[in-house]
């Protein structure tokens, strides 16, 4: 397959991409954070990569932020859909999906397997375990239990994700 980068995307400087990667049109990976007041173009010194891992999909309008502490990280095999935002220091997990319009906080950490849905967002420096399911248009601060749902704003807890457990274990039909 190979790696793909549309013409129109702005790859900043300290951007690690690793192989069969696509990045769609318009996006901005490793740019200067939101950190208002303290970070600016002018004094933003890039230490930290932003790593993006082999098999990711970043579609169109996707912004991806430099960290300002440790490096941004998506591991493999991560599908980000349009106009995701995903701001610094957040961490990625392998096999995630980031349905459109979904906006991290910095500092936010996505387990493995975990699905954001349509313009759902997070609260800087959450946790969102493996294999949990957020709702759309839901709003979660803190932390979340492992392969659970979460709907609502603020999200609450409304029990197991039993299809993607289901799926893991192949009993899905």
């Amino acid at each position: 397959m190979g790696t793909y980068i549309h013409p129109t995307a702005i790859i900043g400087s300290n951007v690690q991409i690793g192989n069969d990667v696509y990045i769609g049109a318009y996006s901005i990976i490793g740019d200067v954070p939101e950190y208002p007041g303290k970070i600016t173009h002018a004094n933003f010194e890039n230490e930290h990569p932003t790593i993006i891992g082999d098999g990711v999909t970043i579609r169109e309008h996707v912004t991806i932020h430099a960290g300002v502490q440790y490096s941004t990280h998506i591991m493999r095999d991560v599908y980000i859909m349009s106009h995701c935002h995903i701001g610094h220091d957040v961490i990625v997990m392998p096999d995630a999906v980031l349905h459109t319009g979904a906006i991290i906080g910095g500092f936010t950490f996505i387990g493995r397997y975990a699905r954001i849905g349509l313009n759902a967002s997070t609260h800087p420096h959450t946790t969102i375990a493996k294999g949990v399911m957020i709702g759309a248009q839901s709003f979660v601060k803190g932390n979340t239990i492992e392969f659970s749902t979460y709907v609502g704003c603020p999200a609450k807890y409304i029990g197991e994700n039993h299809r993607l457990i289901e799926r893991l274990n192949g009993t899905d039909n």
